[in-house]
């Protein structure tokens, strides 16, 4: 992927499916993202969040990369997480998941050691001293406890190989600011959800979103209500879309996308430890509200060609 390219419309983070013996179940990664490629889509991300990486082990990580590259064959962008909280582990992903074919890491901010702004800076400078790829910076900091502020963005965007943001800071007027200093510099996708339009109409190109999975094109479909600034029937359908994303959220995720899954007949196995299975007051739902969810899906897909 070249800079000459921007990066814009939906990437979809996927959870690792995993047997009762805890291997990687390659089909269901390949059925996976078929599905999901059957909508437009900016790129396919694995092993992040969504995927559970801090769970897995590096050789983990790399296999279900590599599946996902053999998947996806060449028809979207592949961006791997690197959720290391430090510099060598983070040094050595990169280069594991170059070998295996990714387009562009994206990488969290450090989050154990309490940097200054310019000891993100460094951190991203020397990744981008070790690599060809391009960089997303992920800044979530209800999970990393670090905000960065829209200075230090454009501190990164001028000097290291970052392209591309994941957003995940709950601060809309830090979102704003960041947009106005490095929109044209750095493609900027949400990773909320729940605030999908407000975020587009600031200058969001896209989302980075898990609920993609499952609803490939009713995304496909708010992204292009955004980009055709018809906001007022983006909102109206995001409120419809927003009962079914949010049952995904009742639990952490991807619990509860683990378990809708499951139903699709793409078995992803229960969640790796700390994190537990899904409840069954939460496994009672997904069977009660899927269908429904599942039939708006089906109206935002394009009718088959007779």
């Amino acid at each position: 992927m070249t800079r000459a390219s921007r990066l814009e419309g939906i990437v979809t983070a996927t959870p690792t499916p995993l047997t009762a013996d805890g291997a990687i179940d390659g089909s269901v990664v390949a059925s996976l993202v078929d599905r999901i490629l059957t909508a437009p889509s900016a790129g396919i991300a694995p092993v992040g969040g969504t995927g559970e990486a801090t769970a897995l082990t590096p050789a983990q990580r790399r296999e279900m990369l590599e599946l996902t590259v053999a998947a996806v064959n060449g028809r979207a962008p592949v961006i791997p997480g690197i959720l290391s909280p430090g510099i060598g582990e983070a040094l050595a992903a990169a280069d594991d998941f170059a070998a295996a074919g990714a387009d562009m890491l994206m990488v969290v901010t450090p989050y154990y050691a309490r940097a200054t702004p310019e000891g993100i800076v460094d951190y991203y400078k020397a990744l981008s001293d070790h690599t060809d790829l391009p960089l997303m910076l992920y800044e979530i900091p209800y999970r990393t406890g670090i905000s960065l502020d829209a200075e230090t963005v454009e501190m990164l965007a001028k000097e290291t190989r970052i392209t591309a943001m994941k957003a995940c800071n709950g601060s809309l007027p830090q979102q704003m600011k960041v947009i106005e200093l490095v929109g044209a510099d750095i493609d900027v996708l949400t990773g909320e959800e729940n605030v999908f339009p407000a975020h587009r109409a600031i200058g969001a190109r896209g989302g980075f979103l898990a609920s993609s999975c499952l609803f490939p094109h009713a995304w496909a479909r708010l992204q292009a209500l955004c980009t055709e600034s018809r906001m007022a029937e983006a909102l109206d359908f995001h409120q419809k879309l927003m009962p079914f994303v949010s049952m995904l959220y009742r639990e952490h995720n991807p619990i509860p996308l683990r378990a809708a899954l499951d139903l699709l007949e793409l078995p992803h196995g229960d969640c790796l430890p700390p994190l537990r299975p899904a409840s069954q007051d939460t496994r009672d739902m997904l069977a009660r509200e899927l269908p429904q969810a599942l039939a708006l899906e089906a109206d935002c897909a394009p009718v088959p060609a007779q």
